[in-house]
């Protein structure tokens, strides 16, 4: 660690719940910049998120408090990681942003757009720094992004992305099995879970917001969906800014379906040029006996982005700058997926609602 690294400011962490995902958690883990001091939780959250905060407080090395505010005032932090259950997203940031705490949020952003408006209401008014979990730091992305904004392409035209993760979820459509759903699937559609990356590559790529969405949704693949009549595929066409146009596929699709996490690529047409973005990339295919069924062929060897998002993140705490996806850029993505969604169910192309 360099002298200057060492004399810039430590940021404290606190790990507000740990019901959605840990690895927003885990991100700052033995980061130069930032120490984890502690989890916490609402003292009325379901048990299996207790026992979830409980295993991540251990594996950060830091103790488990089921009291927010009790927790902000002995340990003193700057920073809020929020990863509850989408629903008290919204909750939780605010809460973190009324105490002054800079927030880390994970995705989606909240369930609908108003409360992401208050979110970004909230963080505006303390003028603390939001950043909402992304996967902006992938090296084709970042590559794709400089290539974009150095003009080699020209101007934006079209954009498409597929955007499939070959994970399960349950039982497949077609079986005779029954399932218990685990407390922990909470029900959510796939466009509102996943859909902030494909459409955070999007606007990070081309710096476009959406203006007009019209999608088509389907309940293909599991039975966990179809049964509560949420997406696990989803197809969209939406208008730019600027009069370039975008489409994007997105599915959970089933582990048996791909030999990678997924089929992840962009396709960027411009004015003098285009790129076929591979995101995944670089990998290395491994052939050999005794892989388990659930290991990947396929696999990454950019280890590293979560730690950039962290890096990245220092610097803007450090400057005052804006982060890799803020509150308002979060919102909009939010905003998107909301028309789409209403498309989806009207069956007309439908507005991208702006903020009031």
């Amino acid at each position: 660690m360099s002298s200057s690294e060492t004399s810039r400011t430590t940021y404290r962490v606190l790990a507000l719940s740990a019901a959605k995902h840990d690895y927003v958690a885990l991100a700052f883990k033995d980061h130069p910049r930032f120490e984890v001091v502690g989890v916490a939780d609402e003292p009325d959250a379901a048990g299996w998120v207790h026992e979830r905060n409980r295993r991540l407080a251990s594996d950060l090395g830091t103790a488990y408090e089921p009291d927010i505010d009790a927790a902000i005032a002995r340990r003193a932090p700057n920073v809020a990681v929020v990863s509850p259950e989408a629903a008290r997203h919204a909750r939780l940031s605010v809460r973190a942003a009324q105490a002054g705490l800079h927030v880390v949020q994970d995705k989606p952003m909240a369930p609908n757009v108003a409360d992401c408006d208050a979110i970004v209401a909230a963080v505006e008014r303390a003028g603390v720094q939001f950043l909402l979990w992304n996967r902006n730091t992938h090296p084709a992305i970042e590559d794709a992004r400089r290539i974009v904004q150095a003009g080699e392409i020209g101007e934006p035209r079209a954009v498409h992305v597929d955007f499939f993760f070959c994970k399960d979820a349950g039982v497949l459509l077609d079986s005779d099995e029954d399932e218990d759903v685990p407390d922990s699937w909470l029900g959510e559609g796939e466009l509102r879970v996943e859909g902030i990356y494909p459409l955070a590559y999007i606007r990070h790529v081309l710096n476009l917001d959406a203006t007009r969405v019209f999608a088509r949704t389907a309940s293909h693949f599991f039975q966990r969906h179809a049964a509560r009549g949420v997406e696990d595929l989803a197809s969209l066409t939406f208008d730019l800014a600027g009069g370039a146009v975008g489409s994007l596929c997105i599915g959970r699709i089933g582990r048996p379906s791909h030999p990678n996490l997924g089929e992840i690529r962009l396709h960027l047409l411009g004015s003098s040029g285009s790129l076929v973005v591979a995101e995944p990339r670089p990998e290395i295919a491994v052939y050999t006996r005794g892989l388990a069924p659930d290991d990947f062929r396929n696999r990454r060897t950019d280890t590293e982005h979560d730690r950039r998002q962290v890096d990245l993140l220092a610097e803007a705490l450090d400057s005052g700058g804006d982060t890799l996806l803020t509150a308002r850029q979060g919102r909009h993505i939010a905003a998107i997926v909301e028309a789409a969604l209403a498309s989806a169910r009207s069956g007309r192309a439908e507005a991208v609602p702006r903020p009031s």
